[in-house]
């Protein structure tokens, strides 16, 4: 059974059916929340930022993000845009979101899942690395808003998010950002799913009963990447 939440997208519970209905809040502490995000009807509060890069110098990494619609051939839905150019060798692009409807306290595991939009083919060599293969998506969950806060002259994550191929406590690695077309083909947009993976590390609601949704693009390509997130999804199993 699948229920609307204003501001969000869908919301599962897990014994709704058994139960007659479903609500925004667990009705057992064995229930499992499922929150899908479907970017197709509008960015529903997700908000974009950038770490791993020297503020100062902002301009040369060319930094984009915004909500528009898909290219061609996967018009005419919209989704969630970023882009950027890896100046620094370790630039981190990211969405988040609020999550709420958890109880509040409570420790939960931390599944993920998502799909994206993506243009770049496997098996091209790069400078740095592989525009595909060293172009990494990672989603994860927080208890703390996740921010890019300045630490000497470059803007950091607050939150474990891993580095590059590798994933943190509070961010694991999805795969990719390489299609299925090979280096030698024409470029082509296509969309791209990954299946859902359980954070490192679990999480503790607010005492209001809320979390935060990261999922980003990590790169090692030392050129422009760009990026559509068209859906995400986590599920909050408590503990």
């Amino acid at each position: 059974m699948r229920c609307p939440r204003p501001g969000f997208a869908t919301v599962t519970l897990s014994l709704a059916v058994s139960l007659g209905g479903c609500s925004g809040n667990p009705t057992e502490p064995t229930d499992a929340l499922a929150f899908t995000f479907d970017f197709r009807r509008g960015p529903q509060g997700f908000t974009a930022g950038f770490a791993d890069y020297p503020p100062a110098h902002a301009q040369i990494h060319e930094l984009t993000s915004d909500y528009r619609a898909l290219p061609a051939p996967l018009e005419p839905h919209s989704a969630l845009f970023i882009s950027g150019v890896n100046r620094s060798d370790d630039l981190f692009m990211f969405f988040k979101g609020p999550i709420a409807g958890l109880r509040p306290g409570a420790r939960y595991a931390v599944t993920v899942g998502g799909e994206i939009a993506t243009s770049t083919p496997a098996g091209c060599v790069g400078v740095g690395g592989a525009p595909g293969e060293s172009v990494w998506i990672k989603a994860g969950a927080t208890a703390v808003e996740p921010l890019a806060v300045l630490e000497g002259a470059y803007l950091r994550m607050n939150v474990d998010i891993g580095n590059q191929s590798r994933g943190g406590a509070h961010a694991v690695v999805l795969g990719n950002v390489a299609n299925s077309r090979s280096c030698e083909q024409p470029r082509q947009w296509e969309r791209k799913s990954f299946q859902s993976r359980t954070t490192p590390e679990p999480i503790s609601a607010s005492p209001a009963g809320r979390a935060w949704l990261l999922f980003d693009v990590d790169s090692g390509f030392e050129a422009r990447t760009e990026i559509y997130f068209t859906e995400a999804s986590v599920t909050f199993t408590p503990l």
